[in-house]
């Protein structure tokens, strides 16, 4: 993974670095870009974008959001699309995976994401749409992915090292609240807000 930012580049300057990457037995794979030109260098190199890791700030772009070549924007999706009998999940629909999202695992869907379980810290959901947590939340979730502001983050314990709402980030504070009731994350007066769900 190449953390390229927004400063424009000539291709040879990523060629270069990329085959001495290869000389030491590292595969770049993927880039993650700041701005349409690096982005498009990157995308010229045969570079697929990616979100930004747990530490960084949102990007604007990520391919884990676009379609891929069968319609499903994910592995989880590709998954429910097989069982749903060949039907392809459109945007604004509800992606649902049952069970815990581990550390290093992302899940991605152009609608809403519900996932029955935990999501560890060091997991990433991403959603054009809302997101709903039936279990703790500890990992990175991103809501509103597409700039939607009116998308929410629900969680029966909402404790995520890293809150995304549209372009807005929150980080959670040194220590772990631990409160017993179910809380909605939403954005309000231009900043993200916790509160119970009602």
């Amino acid at each position: 993974m190449l953390l390229l930012g927004s400063e424009p580049a000539e291709s040879a300057e990523l060629a270069a670095v990329i085959a001495t990457l290869e000389q030491f037995g590292i595969v770049a794979d993927g880039a993650v870009c700041d701005s349409d030109a690096v982005a498009a260098l990157a995308k010229s190199a045969g570079l697929k974008l990616v979100g930004a890791s747990i530490a960084a700030s949102p990007r604007t772009r990520d391919d884990r959001l676009a379609p891929l070549e069968d319609g499903s924007t994910s592995r989880a999706e590709r998954a429910a699309k097989k069982a749903r009998n060949g039907q392809v999940l459109a945007p604004g629909e509800t992606l649902y995976h049952k069970g815990t999202i581990r550390s290093g695992q992302s899940v991605s869907s152009r609608g809403n994401i519900v996932v029955i379980g935990d999501v560890n810290a060091g997991g990433e959901l991403i959603a054009a749409g809302d997101i709903l947590v039936w279990g703790a939340l500890r990992g990175v979730a991103h809501a509103g992915a597409e700039g939607d502001e009116h998308a929410k983050v629900f969680a029966l314990r909402l404790e995520p090292m890293q809150l995304r709402i549209a372009a807005k980030v929150a980080v959670a504070p040194d220590e772990r609240r631990k409160k017993p009731a179910a809380e909605v994350a939403r954005l309000r007066d231009g900043g993200i807000v916790t509160e119970p769900a009602t």
